[in-house]
Parts: structure tokens; C-alpha cells; sequence
């Protein structure tokens, strides 16, 4: 349920703190940097967003892209019906086992843990949505349906391990998307996260400088909070600490906050 706080925001604004909560609560691991599988989950899954807030330039544009995102969402559709099918078959196999000891699981027979191993490697296959999505986005690089198209590629194949070639698609994308506030917060995370997971900490540190340039007040805890990230996976524990302070001390009943200091008491002295 939307905050009070962010109905009182902007469309776009009020989307961005969403989605950023969403993305943080995906990063449940102790590894004080964002992951790419996390960002990329909630671009795809939150990227969509973006639509109902920006007026599309045409009608024609608009409905090309919405017919990807129906690509990509009868993948999931897909994914969705393959695992509920494995549970099914799994839950009927364990109903038929004898009744548990009082507060304990149902053993996991070896029928039942090949069932459970097949729905741990399931994953949604979005190979035919990105081929499209990176098709839109060469048609159409400079409109906002198509740079939408284009992180939505760059999240996939990162999300494969093709690191470079999301990258370099990004950093284009960051370029273009300056005047689209949301695209541009987004790609700008995605590009970061990237970065990170390949130690060039200082391209990191350069595009935080920018998300920092470029979002709303409301976002700027989760700003500062990436670029504290990326300092201390650094180990400029020095700049990182003034990055961290700064973020506890203007936003200090934030979310971010509380990992900030977290993140300070791991600074050694």
C-alpha cells in the first residue's frame, strides 16, 4: 500500500520510491552492494511502470511496445503455469505420506526432492521478449519506449551474465535518458550495479555521482546510500564514511539510513 507520504508526490516520484523500496527489499544478502539479479528483477517487473506517467510521442510507438511487454508477460505466464504444475504434483505426492511429527516439515522422500530440485533451477525464459525488446529499442533509440525497451534488454542479458555487452548498451542509454527522469534513475542503478559486480569502482563512483545529480529529494537516501556502497566494496573507507554520514544525518529516519550505520560500524577505525 502507497505511504501517505509518496501519494502526495508526483506520478513519477511517487513510482520511483516504490520501486526503490521494492529493490531493497530484494537485497536480502550481507554483501553491501547491489546485486544485478535484484536490480534486474525489479526493472523488469517495476520497469513498466513508467508508461502511465509519460504521454507517449505517438499512439503507433505506444502499441509496438506494449506488444513486446505482452511477449514478455505470457513468458512469465508460462514460467508461472510450469511451477504451479511441479507444486501440484509435489504437494499431491506428500499428502499421501504419513502425517508429521507435530511442528515438523514433511520428510522430503528422494520422489519429492527431484520435484522440489526441478522448481529450484525453473526460470522464466525471456529470450524471444529481449530479441524484441532490443529490436524496438535500435528502431526507436531516442524515444522513451524505446530506451525503456533498451534497459529492459540490458537487464536480461545482464541477468545471463553478459556483462559487457549490458553495459555497453547502458551507458548509451544513460546518455540519452537525461530528460527521462525514471529511465534515467533506472538505467543509471543497472549501470552501477554492473560496475560493481566488475570491480571498476570508479565508473561506479562517477555514475552514483550522477543518479545523486538527478533524483528527487525523496530518492536521494537511496542515492547517497548506492554511492556509500560502492565506496566501501572500494575500501576508500574515508569517503565512504563521509557519504554515510551525511546520508544518517539528513535522512536519519530513512530505511537507508539504518543500513547506513550499519555499514559504518563495518569502517574500521
Amino acid at each position: 500500500m502507497t505511504s501517505d507520504k509518496s501519494k502526495s508526490l508526483d506520478a513519477p516520484d511517487a513510482f520511483q520510491v516504490q520501486a526503490y523500496s521494492f529493490m531493497d527489499r530484494l537485497a536480502q544478502n550481507p554483501k553491501p552492494a547491489l546485486t544485478v539479479g535484484g536490480v534486474v528483477l525489479a526493472l523488469l517487473l517495476g520497469g513498466y511502470a513508467f508508461k502511465y506517467f509519460k504521454e507517449s510521442k505517438t499512439e503507433k510507438l505506444q502499441g509496438q511496445a506494449a506488444a513486446v511487454d505482452t511477449v514478455y508477460e505470457n513468458e512469465m505466464k508460462k514460467y508461472t503455469e510450469q511451477r504451479e504444475a511441479l507444486e501440484k504434483q509435489r504437494d499431491a505426492i506428500v499428502a499421501k505420506q504419513p502425517a508429521p511429527a507435530a511442528g515438523q516439515p514433511p520428510a522430503e522422500t528422494p520422489e519429492v526432492k527431484v520435484i522440489n530440485d526441478q522448481i529450484k533451477v525453473l526460470k522464466p525464459v525471456h529470450s524471444e521478449s529481449a530479441t524484441k525488446y532490443l529490436e524496438f529499442y535500435k528502431a526507436n533509440p531516442k524515444s522513451s519506449e524505446g530506451l525503456a525497451a533498451g534497459i529492459k534488454h540490458a537487464a536480461y542479458i545482464a541477468n545471463n551474465g553478459d556483462l559487457d555487452t549490458a553495459r555497453t548498451e547502458l551507458n548509451a542509454i544513460v546518455s540519452d535518458s537525461k530528460s527521462e527522469k525514471i529511465l534515467h534513475s533506472q538505467s543509471l542503478l543497472l549501470l552501477i550495479s554492473i560496475e560493481t559486480d566488475k570491480a571498476d569502482f570508479d565508473a561506479a563512483v562517477k555514475h552514483s555521482d550522477e543518479l545523486i545529480a538527478s533524483v528527487s529529494k525523496e530518492l536521494m537516501p537511496k542515492a547517497l546510500l548506492t554511492k556509500g556502497q560502492v565506496l566501501f566494496l572500494k575500501k576508500d573507507f574515508p569517503a565512504a564514511k563521509t557519504v554515510l554520514e551525511t546520508l544518517v544525518k539528513d535522512h536519519d529516519t530513512s530505511p537507508e539510513a539504518e543500513r547506513a550505520r550499519g555499514l559504518l560500524a563495518l569502517i574500521p577505525a
